[in-house]
């Protein structure tokens, strides 16, 4: 707070309220610990109360003769058991719920109704009722006059009932006057008169023990706000502090005569992971390429009392090499003639790495930048190239013979196979690029995904490969997204599972929903991935194999992309493969999300 924040509070009245509020947390603190531990007292002061009825109805009474054949006397079962009866709860109460209400107040009516069984095993002697004032008076040790209030009124109803039905047990004779439970019960309202009024100071007296420690400790936290504050301002006040604050302070360190360093500042250790005494000879640790600029440019800053800036390499003892910033300014007056500088060193290797790796980032947006437009002017030539070519197998400008023909069929096929990968390649530019788009609508995949199955019919029928449907209700599958660019996605993964499909095998297309998702799977037999290889399948960049157990593009680029389109739509896609085949998963919210972040193809 400080001294003037404590100023304000006690002109504005809040140092009182924080003394009555601490005050108060005290005081319950110490009401609790003193219900608490009365409460462990009664439990085993009722336990002995329990054993001592035992032996007292074992000594005076312990057997019942009838003729010639005896039983335990009924006191002594009364002892046993109604003296368990009567103190299993408070003791259980007093052990795992002590310092609470109910505890003390089940423990007041314990204690009275044992005090009762006491004086009836000792057959209503009159000295055993001053076990009723003895009782009184522990249990005023609760502080809580209503605990006695309860003790008090279990033992006028104990007098009133058994001064009715067994007299004897209670006042010793047969026949007492009808009045005589008022006479006891008078007498212990008389005690309670005088017990109450203590249970009353002690409350009080507990309440101004707490307002002391409350006072105290409060001032006792000024005091220290006060330390803080003083302590404060002697550091601001030091010349050596003021003039590190102008850097980052990592390492604070001042020369000596032979120009070595002394540490004085935060850990040598953390930075050179060496020992303190190495600073003595600090330029050991510098990198063999930058060690003699920077002794040079150290030695010349001392020399002429000037200020110190460098950047140099260290290489720890531990073989870690790290960026490090020195920064040094002289000090008033000279040692041996030369003058003394004070400084730190501030690692900045992470400054550098983000420095290099930010011109590695710009250099590949360039070699990107530069592959796109390079591959978007080759599809210009190759589109023309295809064109004459489709006009010499049409027989437009001459007659082919058929193995020519066949030649140039399989030349376009090529460059329709490179026209693709080019579009694959200005497709993923567009999606690393991040691009917004807001054309969005409701498309159902059950419906696309029947249309890509139709596209690629032909393609599978050549090859001899069965695609089998198995869609949902198209309403139940709807999403919210970008029809032609979710296609894009159906029509490389059929693409995929055909390319790597042997002859006479299956393809199985699902679409369905699951949950708060719409799923479609694209699953074929007879390929299987490897999980090194399932692991990468999704990045880029990846180069694939087209062989038996290859299952990967050419060029590593398709299902990337179909990745970055699933991404962008909040969705998710997942490869399974084992010998049966291989299933590729994508997952997309259902008819929810409203916006996505890719471009079209």
């Amino acid at each position: 707070m400080g001294v003037d924040r404590i100023e304000q509070l006690k002109s504005h009245g809040e140092v009182a309220e924080l003394i009555s509020a601490k005050t108060s947390a005290i005081f319950q603190a110490l009401m609790h610990k003193n219900y608490a531990d009365c409460d462990h007292m009664f439990a085993v002061l009722l336990f002995i109360e329990w054993i001592g009825g035992i032996l007292t109805a074992l000594l005076i009474s312990p057997t019942s003769w009838e003729g010639v054949s005896g039983s335990p006397h009924i006191h002594v079962v009364l002892s046993i058991w109604l003296g368990m009866t009567i103190i299993i709860l408070p003791v259980a109460l007093a052990w795992f719920y002590s310092g609470k209400r109910l505890t003390r107040q089940t423990i007041a009516v314990a204690q009275m109704l044992m005090t009762a069984l006491l004086i009836h095993l000792m057959g209503g002697r009159l000295e055993t009722h001053f076990l009723v004032f003895g009782s009184l008076t522990f249990l005023a040790f609760y502080a809580d006059w209503k605990v006695l209030l309860t003790a008090t009124a279990i033992t006028a109803l104990d007098h009133i009932v058994r001064g009715v039905y067994l007299p004897f047990s209670v006042y010793g004779v047969t026949y007492p006057e009808p009045w005589r439970w008022v006479e006891h019960a008078g007498w212990v309202v008389f005690a309670d008169i005088f017990l109450i009024r203590k249970c009353v100071l002690d409350v009080q007296e507990k309440w101004r023990i707490a307002e002391k420690q409350a006072q105290m400790e409060l001032t006792n936290q000024i005091i220290e706000e006060q330390v803080i504050e003083r302590t404060e301002q002697v550091k601001a006040s030091e010349e050596k502090f003021r003039n590190l604050c102008s850097s980052v302070p990592t390492v604070i360190f001042e020369t000596k005569p032979d120009e070595s360093w002394e540490v004085i500042g935060l850990p040598w250790f953390q930075l050179t992971a060496s020992p303190v005494e190495s600073a003595k000879r600090w330029w050991t640790l510098v990198v063999e390429s930058d060690r003699q600029k920077a002794l040079d440019s150290w030695k010349q800053a001392v020399e002429n009392g000037s200020e110190w800036n460098e950047e140099f390499r260290i290489q720890t003892l531990s073989g870690v090499t790290k960026w490090i910033k020195a920064k040094a300014v002289p000090l008033s007056g000279k040692i041996d003639g030369k003058k003394q500088l004070i400084g730190t060193l501030e690692d900045i290797t992470d400054r550098k790495n983000a420095e290099e790796n930010n011109r590695r980032m710009l250099l590949m947006n360039q070699r990107d930048d530069f592959m796109a437009m390079l591959a978007n002017d080759l599809k210009n030539p190759i589109v023309g190239a295809n064109r004459i070519l489709g006009l010499m197998t049409e027989g437009k400008l001459g007659r082919l013979e058929a193995k020519q023909e066949e030649i140039l069929n399989k030349i376009m096929d090529g460059n329709n196979e490179l026209l693709q990968m080019i579009q694959h390649i200005i497709s993923v530019y567009r999606y690393d690029r991040d691009f917004d788009i807001q054309n969005l609508e409701q498309a159902s995949i059950a419906r696309l995904v029947e249309d890509c199955a139709i596209k690629f019919q032909q393609t599978a029928k050549e090859k001899k490969v069965h695609i089998e449907l198995d869609l949902s209700d198209r309403g139940d599958v709807d999403i919210v997204g970008n029809s032609d660019s979710i296609k894009l996605v159906i029509q490389n993964l059929l693409d995929n599972a055909l390319k790597f499909m042997p002859e006479g095998g299956n393809i199985n297309l699902e679409a369905f929903r699951q949950g708060d998702s719409v799923m479609f799977k694209v699953r074929n037999s007879g390929s299987f991935i490897e999980s090194d290889k399932r692991n990468t399948l999704f990045e880029r960049p990846i180069t694939g194999e087209e062989s038996g157990a290859g299952y990967l593009p050419k060029v590593g680029l398709g299902l990337y992309m179909c990745r970055k389109i699933v991404d962008a739509h909040k969705g998710n896609i997942s490869c399974e493969s084992d010998d049966g085949g291989t299933t590729f998963t994508v997952s997309l919210p259902h008819n929810k999300s409203k916006r996505t972040s890719f471009q079209p193809v």
